[in-house]
């Protein structure tokens, strides 16, 4: 299971912080992943089997532990008006969220 204990010790409060905010319906889907799952992640983006894009491997900021993705069981996340509150949080914060990947929250170095 992901947990935002994943991330870098850095990131860990502001992350635990947003998680708090968005209350009890949101769940850590991603965090630190491996050089095979990315690869996985990103060839079923060049697919087409997925809406959220994803980068190539050595490219994503999952893999250095700055970045994690959030979501709600049942809701699409191009739809959920609660990511993009939290997008817009993370972003005065000074992360990094986009509504082209609304379930993606970073920090670029």
């Amino acid at each position: 299971m992901p947990s935002l204990r994943q991330l870098h010790f850095g990131l860990q409060p502001f992350a635990f912080q947003l998680l708090k905010l968005a209350g009890h319906d949101v769940r850590v889907t991603s965090v630190r992943r491996s050089w095979a799952e990315q690869a996985r992640l990103y060839e079923r983006f060049l697919a087409g089997k997925s809406n959220l894009p994803a980068a190539p491997p050595g490219k994503s900021l999952h893999q250095y532990g700055l970045a994690f993705d959030l979501a709600r069981a049942g809701i699409e996340p191009h739809d959920d008006p609660l990511l993009a509150q939290l997008g817009e949080i993370w972003n005065a914060w000074g992360g990094h969220w986009s509504p082209s990947d609304p379930v993606h929250f970073e920090v670029r170095p």
